[in-house]
């Protein structure tokens, strides 16, 4: 239904045009019947044309609210998603990504350009069972989500602290060697030693909040599984060295 009236506007403009031209004309020829009659049609074109756009109006108002609708609509479902997805890739407890966020971290670095070194670091807590017999579980959250506020804030915009479980938590360092990325856990050890909690009283099993540190190489091409595999190799190793310590991966491990 819009051609026909698209038509009538483009003849009402030509019809206008011609009309100019008449009026030019009768400045040296006094044809001023001819003039009066293309006056005439142009009205009539302009006249039809306003009675078609009678009929046309309100569905053209009702297009439009529609598109408005369903702009709206499809700006909500886009935001809703985003807001799925991102509270499906965080922890609930302590805020940062969960392990599904970090999967999806990882997957995303995968399309990175290779021969960017990247490190991942697994954290744990020492004697975080004790802690949470001695004081229960509400204060095993608040040490947590303490932890959590440490790795958080330590890390760079481009790095990410997960919690994948318990008192166990991930950090990517992107473009860091393990080497490189050994000098910032250091000083995320030292800050975790910082944490004060009111309820928690330090006591002869445990002294201070600690955590041991376990750092590997991150590789794409071998994935999640195998860089995983070296950091618990060598976390294992912090923690049977007296714990409170950070180690670096030496030597791969067969994926």
């Amino acid at each position: 239904q819009l051609r026909p009236v698209l038509l009538l506007f483009a003849a009402f403009i030509f019809s206008c045009g011609v009309g100019h031209g008449l009026r030019v004309w009768n400045i040296w020829h006094a044809n001023y019947w001819l003039e009066g009659g293309w006056t005439l049609v142009t009205a009539t074109i302009s006249l039809y044309t306003a009675w078609q756009l009678r009929a046309l109006v309100p569905q053209l108002l009702n297009t439009h609210r529609d598109l408005v609708v369903t702009r709206e609509v499809a700006e909500n479902t886009r935001r809703d998603l985003v807001m799925t997805r991102e509270v499906a890739e965080q922890d609930p407890l302590t805020g940062i990504a969960n392990r599904r966020g970090l999967e999806a971290a990882l997957n995303a670095l995968s399309y990175q350009p290779t021969g960017v070194s990247h490190s991942l670091v697994l954290v744990d807590l020492d004697g975080f069972k004790s802690i949470n017999d001695t004081y229960g579980h509400g204060v095993g959250d608040q040490l947590l989500q303490a932890v959590a506020k440490v790795l958080h804030s330590q890390i760079r915009a481009i790095d990410l602290a997960a919690r994948i479980g318990g008192d166990e938590f991930v950090l990517l360092m992107v473009g860091c060697t393990p080497e490189e990325a050994r000098d910032k856990v250091e000083t995320i050890r030292q800050e975790i030693q910082n944490v004060h909690l009111p309820n928690l009283v330090p006591g002869p099993d445990h002294p201070l909040i600690s955590a041991s540190f376990g750092i590997s190489h991150f590789d794409s091409e071998h994935g999640l599984a195998h860089s995983y595999q070296r950091a618990d190799a060598a976390l294992y190793t912090a923690k049977h060295s007296g714990k409170n310590q950070v180690e670096v991966a030496t030597s791969a491990v067969a994926p």
